[in-house]
């Protein structure tokens, strides 16, 4: 078949990133790079600067062309271009990319500290993919005051409350923006909902892939639950934590990354005598044989998740989820390969009992969790679905 030129952007690229948003863009670059693709990366080196606070990585071989934006001004570059929504160096980046490229379409990812720019310089069918709330939050992660669900639209209320410059120029010409995009992919019906009834915008469901895990050996290791994520309240890690204690979970629970809430992860530590464990961070072939050898993924977030890749990479190995009822987890668990519980300490501690003593149950939602994988988050379904919208654009 032939192959495509293709123009990503996306504020972080790995190895220089934070989140899984730009991991997704990596693995769906290389996948279309490996497919014969041309593909080309446009990132942001100054947001990096500003996220990562010194922090140092290794550069990764690909064959994807990758084209780092980067400023004198460095991470001052990034906090400039979040309140006036504008990066004249991203823009004339792009610019350049699209002329020596000539690609089919331009697809944008988190452009939020690449600017809205990005959706005027770009001389070619656009896509975006809302991975977050960004449309309509300036936050990103919808929630008001950093503590509850924004259930309407206060924002510069709520950015001044949290130390934020309002971003002024969320107004009519940025909403037009949106609109004119070709075609908005949302992960998940929940973000499809979302941005239908917040921003007025249609978008087509395209869950997210992971690639398979190909020979991983689950790890000889004690019966146990894992987590995979920030160390954050946001996640739930403190109710998770809570709920193992107070209903007596025999199995051992592991904690992988890292955050605000160490502390509190030590302390669970001490308390059960080793049996909760931080393993801080790890490979993707350590996190899959860590998650493979899992009694369940636990995903407990109090936020509106939209389709988190661990949990996909869980479902990948045939690790069953319990997850929070917010956001799109629950549309993770749709065809019975996890359970959906409240977020509330006793919900999760029981949902996690349940599985333990229930050896017949895991095995079944195991099954599942597999055929989830293969029928819906695999590269191969994924990029014939992209593919064809991206075609489709023209």
């Amino acid at each position: 078949m032939e192959s495509e030129r293709i123009v990503m952007t996306s504020t972080f690229y790995p190895p220089y990133h934070l989140g899984g948003d730009a991991v997704h863009v990596r693995y769906l670059s290389e996948e279309l790079a490996r497919r014969g693709h041309e593909v080309h990366v446009v990132h942001s080196m100054d947001a990096f600067a500003l996220k990562a606070k010194g922090r140092e990585v290794k550069p990764i071989g690909s064959e994807v062309h990758v084209h780092p934006v980067r400023t004198s001004l460095g991470a001052a570059s990034a906090q400039l271009t979040y309140i006036t929504g504008r990066s004249r160096a991203a823009d004339r980046e792009l610019r350049k990319v699209m002329h020596e490229a000539r690609p089919a379409w331009v697809h944008h990812h988190n452009i939020s500290l690449l600017g809205q720019g990005m959706l005027s310089a770009a001389d070619a069918p656009e896509m975006f993919t809302s991975h977050d709330h960004w449309p309509a939050c300036p936050r990103s992660d919808l929630s008001y005051l950093g503590r509850t669900t924004c259930e309407r639209s206060r924002c510069t209320y709520c950015s001044l409350r949290t130390a934020r410059p309002p971003q002024l120029w969320r107004g009519s010409g940025f909403r037009n923006r949106l609109a004119a995009i070709d075609r908005i992919i949302s992960p998940s019906e929940y973000m499809a909902r979302f941005l239908k009834d917040r921003a007025g915008l249609a978008s087509v469901v395209l869950p997210n892939f992971v690639p398979p895990p190909g020979d991983v050996a689950a790890r000889e290791a004690a019966p146990h639950f894992v987590f995979v994520g920030v160390l954050e309240k946001h996640k739930g890690l403190d109710l998770l934590l809570e709920g193992y204690e107070k209903c007596g979970v025999e199995a051992e629970l592991h904690i992988l990354g890292s955050g605000s809430l160490e502390g509190q992860l030590r302390e669970a530590e001490k308390r059960t005598g080793g049996r909760v464990r931080g393993l801080g961070f790890l490979s993707r072939k350590e996190v899959l044989e860590e998650v493979g050898s899992a009694i369940a993924l636990m995903a407990p977030s109090v936020c509106q998740e939209n389709s988190p890749l661990s949990c996909i990479e869980a479902l990948s190995v045939g690790t069953p989820l319990i997850v929070s009822p917010n956001g799109g987890l629950p549309d993770l668990v749709a065809s019975g390969c996890g359970l959906v519980v409240e977020t509330t300490p006793g919900s999760i501690g029981e949902g996690m009992r349940r599985l333990e003593k229930g050896p017949d149950l895991r095995a079944r939602l195991s099954t599942q969790a597999q055929e989830r994988y293969k029928d819906v988050h695999h590269p191969n379904r994924y990029l014939a679905s992209y593919l064809e919208l991206g075609r489709g654009l023209h």
